[in-house]
């Protein structure tokens, strides 16, 4: 059996649903963030599962926001962020943070300044303190970069979301 390859820009692009590329995303399972940051002396945050490890040498992570968050607004202004790993029993914290029109947030929630400043939420699995270190336009979100300055750890089990739905991390 051979393949043809089809070179990209021999192909008309297709229009996708983006109802059925979210279907499609949501098949990846991964886990959840919060990430935070401080718009003045007021702490501001969002879950993302659009998060992920670039670089071990030098430490860099990326995240994606949409260009009309909040806390993308305050990560580019102060130049840095905290990423809080959430654990599995805390999708509640997960839906708080994960909807537009919260602007109170943090009422209620746990949460102590990192080494850096930044906002960290208690009983998440990891916090990771980060730099801005680039930004790449894609679409509607951006792509930020953060080097890991500092971070911390704790034993547990992480939160997941797939299919448009939080879970809890199986044996």
């Amino acid at each position: 059996m051979s393949f043809e390859p089809v070179l990209v820009e021999d192909r008309e692009p297709e229009v996708i649903d983006p109802a059925a590329w979210r279907a499609a995303m949501g098949a990846f399972a991964s886990g959840v963030v919060i990430v935070s940051s401080l718009d003045g002396d007021r702490p501001v945050g969002t879950t993302v599962s659009a998060f992920s490890s670039v670089s071990l040498s030098p430490p860099l992570l990326l995240v994606c926001l949409d260009h009309k968050s909040r806390t993308r607004e305050a990560i580019l202004q102060t130049g840095a962020f905290g990423i809080n790993v959430l654990s599995q029993g805390q999708s509640g914290l997960a839906k708080l943070f994960a909807g537009m029109a919260a602007t109170d947030r943090f009422n209620d929630v746990e949460i102590a300044p990192g080494p850096l400043g930044m906002p960290l939420i208690g009983g998440a699995l990891a916090h990771i303190e980060c730099r801005l270190h680039a930004v790449h336009a894609a679409g509607d979100h951006d792509i930020l970069v953060g080097r890991g300055l500092e971070l911390g750890t704790r034993p547990g089990r992480p939160l997941i979301y797939s299919q448009g739905r939080f879970h809890d991390a199986a044996e």
